[in-house]
């Protein structure tokens, strides 16, 4: 049973691992305040990493997972300035690798989103 002075295991921002912490405050039967028994950090109790789902644990997929979820990946385009491109395609960047397209820009550039980050890239030319 948790309470004041108790220990649970909490996210630290300063260690940034789950550890071990000293139960300072409650909000009916949950931690609100904590600190940590490593290196002494008061902060308001967080039961899991930043990023990662409250159920799971897992990390949340990224924005670039969720577009290439249930696509198959054999039919990624090979990028070229030449080619013409729609949202939704798959493109393989020498530079960037594997990425899909998000939308169309000026109808001379494609706005793609890769593992990286999204880049504006050339198509049609």
């Amino acid at each position: 049973m948790l309470k004041p002075g108790g220990t649970v295991d909490s996210w630290c921002g300063t260690c940034k691992l789950i550890l071990a912490h000293t139960i300072e405050a409650m909000v009916g039967d949950k931690p609100a305040r904590v600190h940590c028994n490593t290196c002494q950090a008061q902060h308001s109790y967080k039961p899991n990493k930043p990023g990662t789902s409250a159920r799971s644990g897992k990390p949340r997929p990224t924005k670039y997972q969720t577009l290439l979820n249930g696509k198959d990946m054999a039919h990624a385009k090979r990028y070229s300035t030449k080619d013409k491109y729609e949202p939704g395609d798959i493109l393989d960047h020498p530079s960037f690798g594997v990425g899909v397209a998000t939308a169309v820009k000026d109808g001379t550039k494609v706005e793609v989103t890769f593992e990286g980050g999204v880049k504006l890239l050339i198509h049609g030319r």
